[in-house]
């Protein structure tokens, strides 16, 4: 057997070998990920002997990393907003711009608790992160979580589990709302979406981390990369509460477009979101 500390120097050298950035980062959270560990704890296991069991399962990791598997799909779990999530391949990885209009929506959701229950939609959801995260820290919301990837579903039922959320929220499979009955009980007073905006022809650009490895269907969305913001903005008001409040996340690039496709929809703009990049990262739209 080998010292942690040992791993940890021969684990280092071996990414940056194969020039990999933030080398050191991705050593802790892979030894993390054998340690069951945080990743900020490691240091703590430093003169503590490595298991040959775990030894074979880090290598097995470190393998799955060099040949460019994102780092979230080989731990098969990452953290958003303080929260810990199951993670695994064919469903996109959630991004830390997505906290910074989430952390305004959560607040906004707050204020609005004082007067009634609130439903929350989650369109687009993906892992669930987004809605997930709004149950957990605001405990009198219903949430529902739609996705069109029964793969998608899925997760978000293993995630709302491990969160002890089953109780609060739903998962629907359902293109947006298509193929579900339409009824008043489920009206939302809020709509939270990160759905596919990125262009057709941008895809080849993106990195090979991505393009190998995400699936392009939760990442792409036609040829202007507003196919799906644009049917979200058309097909959602008849879900939404008059003057609930739509998020769409979106590219800094999109806002203008964005906008003008609402002004022949049912929604209003109410103001952008900026994210920690000072980006114009979010929409906010009220119905009208």
């Amino acid at each position: 057997m080998s010292k942690v500390r040992e791993i940890w120097s021969q684990l280092v050298l071996t990414l940056r070998q194969h020039n990999l950035s933030g080398v050191t980062r991705e050593a802790r959270f892979l030894l993390a990920g054998v340690l069951a560990s945080s990743p900020s704890h490691v240091y703590l296991y430093w003169d503590q002997d490595l298991s040959d069991e775990k030894i074979e399962k880090l290598d097995i990791m470190v393998k799955e990393r060099l040949n460019g598997v994102p780092l979230q799909y080989v731990l098969k779990e990452w953290e958003f907003f303080s929260l810990h999530f199951y993670m695994e391949k064919g469903v996109f990885i959630p991004r830390f711009e997505t906290e910074s209009w989430l952390e305004e929506a959560i607040l906004t959701i707050r204020s609005h608790l004082e007067n009634q229950p609130v439903k929350v939609c989650d369109l687009c959801c993906g892992s669930g992160v987004i809605g997930l995260t709004t149950a957990y820290w605001l405990t009198e919301v219903q949430v529902v979580a739609i996705d069109r990837s029964q793969l998608a579903c899925d997760l978000t039922k293993k995630n709302a589990r491990k969160l002890g959320l089953e109780k609060r929220v739903c998962i629907w499979h359902s293109d947006l709302f298509n193929d579900i009955s339409f009824s008043d009980k489920w009206q939302f007073d809020f709509i939270l979406s990160n759905p596919p905006y990125v262009k057709e022809e941008e895809w080849i650009t993106l990195s090979p981390e991505i393009r190998f490895h995400e699936p392009k269907e939760a990442l792409v969305s036609g040829s202007d990369g507003l196919e799906l913001i644009s049917r979200i903005l058309h097909e959602s008001s008849p879900y939404l509460k008059s003057q609930g409040y739509l998020y769409i996340e979106h590219d800094p690039s999109q806002v203008e477009a964005i906008e003008n496709i609402s002004l022949n929809t049912q929604f209003k703009k109410d103001h952008i979101i900026f994210d920690y990049q000072k980006r114009p990262r979010a929409t906010v739209f009220r119905r009208m």
